[in-house]
């Protein structure tokens, strides 16, 4: 039981199903050192509570079929969550509920179960569950889940100060991981006006949603038309989105948006079970990770009645959508990766019909693509005024053409695409550049033909840089356009 597999994110995000089935508005979760310098994670809600009976029944291992229906909002599954979650990560797990002006303990000792040999659940008394770590935080109506005898915390030695370190380690992964997990619940999104926001709190400060699919900021992802599959007599919903381009995001936009990942990495099919997300960033093999696709991201909702269906597990991190669901879904998927690519594609002929100065040309041979210096470029051309043996200059560029580093490049813009950007020009050497330029197109003259102050004003680098005109004014006059 205690190897199923839980990371500790994933155990403390099962914890917090209960709360967010129990209707609960606040969670906060504590960790810290007890009295006795013993590491301890409590979880502490305010959902509806239990009664005696009830809370010895949510002790119970398996205390429901995963076969029965669960309620539209009911996070839960097997009835082992509360039990193998806390196990993995603790001996000893006491729960604490208060309902109807009474409250309950319950607690399994692992080392007590060893010792007799016999699953024996503890009922606790009023004066042990007055001792327990953060029983001041438990409300007049909710539950405190509490594990202690953390076997596996991974400190360097048992001090106060090193296990007090390692327990900060884990919570800085876990923060992040509950934050994308619960995001839809932390801050419901706009389709998602039937769920009230859940605060949840690490050591008293609130964890932020994480948003993945930009709907939360400016500029805002476009959505793609809502699909439904039917399955049954429940209803799956797909919808994409399809993320603004990096150039339009500001660098904590884009880390924010990477998931601690990168946007390639990010990218695919991104699951719900009852609004909590069990699955993201995968394609599930219905298509291949794309440089093209890596803006979209797909929320896929699927209701609890389709847990057998789909092969929900019982850590709630991993989904199997069976064959009949899959060749449904595969085409959708391959409709949304297209509609991705316009932000790529778009840019690129928008590229080649405003800028009239491109420096490369894109060349596209019996299935290959080339990337090659454009010949009629002002600049290429002056060389051909200064240097009639062009043959030179021609053996220069292709050198530079076939020594093109796309693998370093496709790399660096899929992973970091917001910290790759050419050297900057400083006011004199932006100058010079300009005033070759000017010498080229417009020779012999103290004029500057509007034309040709727009195709300046258009072309790479001068593009979005507010010093192209000042510097152009100084030297030439510019005509009326």
């Amino acid at each position: 039981m205690r190897d199923i597999g839980y990371s500790f994110d994933s155990a403390l995000a099962d914890i917090l199903d209960n709360s967010v089935s129990a209707r609960a508005r606040k969670v906060e979760i504590l960790n810290g050192l007890d009295d006795r310098d013993k590491p301890y994670v409590a979880i502490v809600d305010d959902g509806h509570g239990m009664n005696s009976d009830e809370l010895t029944g949510a002790m119970r291992h398996g205390s429901r079929s995963p076969l029965a229906t669960r309620t539209e909002g009911d996070l839960g599954r097997f009835g082992l969550g509360l039990k193998t979650a806390s196990f993995s990560q603790c001996r000893r797990l006491t729960v604490v509920s208060r309902k109807g002006g009474e409250t309950h303990g319950r607690r399994w000792d692992l080392d007590r179960v060893v010792e007799t040999d016999e699953w024996l659940l503890r009922r606790l008394d009023i004066h042990e569950i007055g001792d327990l770590p953060c029983i001041d935080f438990l409300p007049a109506t909710g539950t405190l889940v509490l594990w202690q005898a953390l076997d596996r915390l991974d400190a360097e030695d048992l001090s106060p100060g090193k296990l007090s370190e390692a327990l900060n380690e884990l919570f800085a992964g876990a923060r992040r991981h509950l934050a994308l997990t619960f995001h839809r619940y932390i801050r419901p999104e706009p389709s998602d006006s039937d769920l009230l926001p859940v605060e949840i709190s690490i050591n008293g400060f609130p964890i932020e949603a994480a948003d993945p699919f930009a709907l939360h900021m400016s500029p805002t992802s476009d959505s793609h038309e809502i699909a439904c599959l039917t399955a049954g007599d429940s209803q799956i919903t797909a919808q994409a989105f399809t993320l603004p381009h990096h150039s339009r995001l500001t660098p904590t936009q884009l880390e924010n948006l990477a998931l601690g990942t990168s946007l390639a990495e990010a990218q695919g099919l991104y699951i719900y079970r009852a609004k909590r997300l069990i699955n993201g960033g995968t394609w599930l093999g219905l298509c291949k990770r794309s440089e093209m696709s890596k803006l979209l991201r797909v929320r896929v909702d699927v209701p609890t009645s389709l847990d057998a269906f789909w092969g929900v597990d019982v850590r709630k991190s991993r989904i199997r959508p069976p064959a009949a669901v899959r060749s449904r879904l595969r085409p959708l998927v391959e409709r949304m990766t297209q509609s991705a690519k316009r932000p790529y594609t778009y840019r690129g002929r928008r590229q080649v019909q405003e800028a009239t100065l491109p420096m490369w040309d894109r060349v596209e041979e019996r299935g290959h693509i080339r990337y090659l210096i454009n010949r009629a470029h002002p600049l290429i051309e002056g060389f051909k005024l200064v240097d009639e043996d062009f043959s030179r200059i021609e053996s220069i560029l292709a050198v530079i053409e076939a020594s093109l580093p796309l693998e370093a490049m496709f790399s660096d813009v899929g992973s970091h695409p917001q910290n790759v950007r050419q050297s900057d020009f400083d006011e004199a050497q932006l100058e010079q550049l300009l005033l070759t330029y000017v010498g080229i197109m417009a020779p012999n003259s103290d004029r500057l033909p509007a034309a040709v102050y727009k195709q300046i004003k258009s072309a790479a680098p001068f593009k979005d840089d507010s010093r192209v005109h000042r510097i152009l004014e100084k030297h030439r006059m510019i005509e009326d356009q």
